[in-house]
């Protein structure tokens, strides 16, 4: 009776731990572009029409997870403002204004009209997770946007790769503070892309 008595409560023991663990919730990210630090205002004001970023990655809909230390439950990250795609095009549009630059969002570089500038992209990683820890919940972000610019005035064109990869700790944990590292982590990217570029004329040149 004794033996069948313990190996009920080892069962039931089993049962509660599985069911505590596995796949939890899906979350929304959502970024802020006032979270990221301030860009440097641009010495002219070019006209910029922004393409749609094209999504490389084979998953298209996660970019990130959060994985409870109680309970071991993951939840699924995804875009909190449409797609990943969506959510990139919009952060570089707000950066780029408060940089000072007038942009405008054109499905296609053939409908950028008399714009100085058409600025497209690829995301070829784009990942923010949050992984509980005993008295601590690490924040890691990874992102690599590939840049490319054309200029009107002169037919000139150049790409770059944008990678940003941040990490930061917090004692109690809320969403918030994941979606302000990867505000914060691709705002930086994007400062140090400004900070190479330059106006010269009525085109963006790019200096290594």
């Amino acid at each position: 009776m004794r033996e069948r008595l313990s190996a009920a409560i080892i069962g039931m023991v089993a049962l509660a731990v599985l069911g505590c663990s596995g796949t939890g919730e899906t979350l929304r990210l959502s970024l802020d572009g006032d979270a990221a630090p301030a860009p440097e205002k641009v010495s002219a004001p070019l006209s910029v029409a922004v393409v749609p970023f094209e999504d490389l990655r084979a998953d298209k809909g996660a970019i990130g997870r959060y994985a409870h230390y109680v309970g071991k439950s993951v939840d699924t990250v995804v875009s909190g403002q449409g797609s990943a795609a969506e959510q990139i095009t919009a952060f570089v549009e707000g950066y780029l204004k408060r940089a000072g630059f007038q942009v405008t969002r054109v499905d296609s570089a053939s409908a950028a009209g008399s714009a100085d500038v058409v600025l497209s992209g690829q995301i070829e990683s784009y990942w923010s997770e949050a992984v509980g820890e005993f008295a601590r919940t690490k924040l890691t972000t990874r992102n690599r946007l590939v840049v490319k610019i054309a200029n009107a005035a002169d037919g000139s064109s150049f790409r770059t790769a944008l990678n940003a990869e941040d990490t930061a700790s917090v004692v109690f944990f809320e969403f918030a503070d994941l979606e302000k590292v990867t505000s914060v982590s691709l705002g930086d990217s994007l400062a140090n892309f400004l900070s190479h570029a330059q106006v010269t004329g009525r085109s963006l040149t790019y200096k290594k």
